[in-house]
């Protein structure tokens, strides 16, 4: 999943040419392609890895669940962090989450 976000009040202030700009590259069509790219990006530098006689580990389901329980703490500093700006930062992570699964096809 690849997301390109912006802060609405930097994004309102800017020139129509320039939102312009960021609008016809942006959005689910943009977010495919950079996505596809990074794709690309990680099976070529797994072919490197593999090539070189690097060992190569897929994660089972207990140990990617143990992983993810590990790294909520950075979740959790940050909302921390963005609440003391008044943002809603579990929300905003929840709904992220959300249209990661929607659009992760």
């Amino acid at each position: 999943a690849f997301a390109f976000s912006m802060n609405k009040a930097t994004y309102d202030k800017l020139p129509p040419d320039l939102k312009k700009v960021i609008d016809n590259n942006s959005g689910l069509e943009a977010a495919a392609m950079f996505g596809r790219a990074m794709d690309e990006g990680d099976k070529a530098g797994r072919d490197i890895a593999a090539k070189a006689g690097n060992n190569l580990v897929t994660l089972d389901a207990a140990e990617t669940q143990r992983w993810l329980r590990t790294a909520s703490s950075v979740e959790s500093d940050w909302v921390t962090e963005v609440a003391k700006k008044g943002i809603d930062g579990k929300k905003l992570a929840s709904e992220a989450r959300a249209l990661i699964a929607k659009y992760n096809r």
